[in-house]
């Protein structure tokens, strides 16, 4: 959601408003122990266990039984090309399985979503100082950093430059563009050999049909564009989902292919319509607390069709400290047995404005909603 990325203030104060009063109107749910009951029954691993394939409606590891990722995003490498926060390997360890002390809190995570931009891939940020090639490294040494902790890593095209119109990061325009191409094309032969990488072809596509969501189509767009932080117009070639996944399996690269829907990565209704063809593909939605994604739009939106595709849900959140939301979306992903990545490991000192997990990068929970998915994520084991 573009409420959820660091732009317009109005806009997320906008959402709080919608969420607080959606806060205020639920029924009172069940709490942390009772939700916790379900996932006793679901598969567990602790940590990677790839290659992975897709067989039917669900994930295999290594191991040949079924894998269910449960992970942290790892937000600012799509907005910072130097990174936000430490990214050595002592850091990144809290967010997977571990003992907790007085020096960090583990959660317990077996897999990392690294959100990446692909107009520091191909330019850097003179302004940081940053150049490509330093971006590049520094997305490796995360990434093998994450290796070396046997977790499964999301890499995760977050950002796009909208045909090179939308400088510095980018920006969430609705669809990926011919960059998005080369950028999986150079990406892709990197890590094919890592298995326990997963390839996220474009975070959150929103164009306005089925058709242009599969196959792509022209763009015309107001949105906002990390170069000057504000809102801009653009023209561009959108590229569709399946574009993006040939470009991945034209490299030889066999890796998990995540594809999201529509809506902001929500929607996969019209899956059935609009199918993507290949193989080890997994179909990806982000349910917030928007109006139209209420719990009411689940089983619709994805959860009829989860017997049918594999399926994760890369990226959720709440907006406003409180749980009302999550309590509701985790006992609904594990009863479909669908793994889910929790928005995001960010320390930006606006928990109850933006869906920070953490107050520091010692793990350390933030208030309700944090506690909430840092007790879930132990629940697991």
């Amino acid at each position: 959601m573009i409420a959820h990325r660091k732009i317009a203030v109005c806009s997320i104060l906008s959402i709080v408003i919608v969420v607080v009063g959606f806060a205020a109107l639920s029924p009172a749910l069940p709490g942390v122990r009772t939700a916790h009951a379900a996932t006793n029954v679901l598969p567990y691993h602790a940590t990677a266990n790839g290659p992975y394939t897709v067989r039917g409606n669900m994930i295999i590891g290594a191991d040949g039984t079924q894998y269910i990722f449960h992970g942290i995003a790892r937000d600012g490498l799509e907005y910072n090309c130097s990174g936000e926060g430490p990214l050595d390997q002592q850091h990144l360890a809290f967010m997977g399985p571990g003992t907790s002390s007085s020096a960090g809190t583990y959660w317990g995570a077996n897999t990392v979503r690294l959100p990446v931009s692909e107009g520091f891939w191909f330019n850097g940020a003179p302004g940081y100082p940053c150049s490509a090639a330093q971006y590049q490294a520094l997305v490796k040494h995360t990434i093998d950093a994450l290796t070396a902790l046997k977790l499964n890593v999301i890499l995760d095209l977050q950002w796009t430059d909208a045909g090179r119109q939308s400088g510095q990061g980018g920006g969430p325009w609705s669809l990926a563009d011919a960059d998005s191409i080369a950028f999986w094309q150079q990406v892709a032969p990197i890590y094919k050999g890592y298995s326990n990488v997963l390839f996220e072809v474009y975070n959150e596509p929103h164009p306005p049909s089925w058709s242009c969501w599969q196959a792509g189509c022209p763009m015309s767009e107001t949105g906002y564009s990390s170069d000057c932080g504000c809102s801009k117009s653009v023209h561009y070639s959108g590229v569709g989902m399946q574009a993006l996944v040939n470009a991945v399996r034209g490299t030889g690269a066999n890796n998990l292919i995540i594809v999201g829907g529509n809506n902001w990565g929500f929607d996969l209704s019209q899956l059935p319509n609009y199918p993507i063809g290949g193989s080890n593909i997994v179909y990806d939605t982000h349910p917030y607390p928007y109006a139209d994604k209420m719990p009411n739009t689940w089983d619709a939106a994805f959860g009829n069709l989860s017997g049918r595709y594999a399926m994760i849900s890369a990226e959720s959140g709440e907006y406003d400290c409180g749980t009302s939301f999550v309590s509701q979306l985790y006992p609904y992903l594990d009863a479909h047995h669908m793994g889910w990545v929790a928005w995001a490991w960010n320390t930006n000192g606006n928990v109850c404005k933006y869906p920070e997990l953490v107050t520091d990068y010692q793990g350390t929970p933030s208030q309700a909603m944090g506690q909430y998915i840092y007790q879930r994520m132990r629940s697991y084991a």
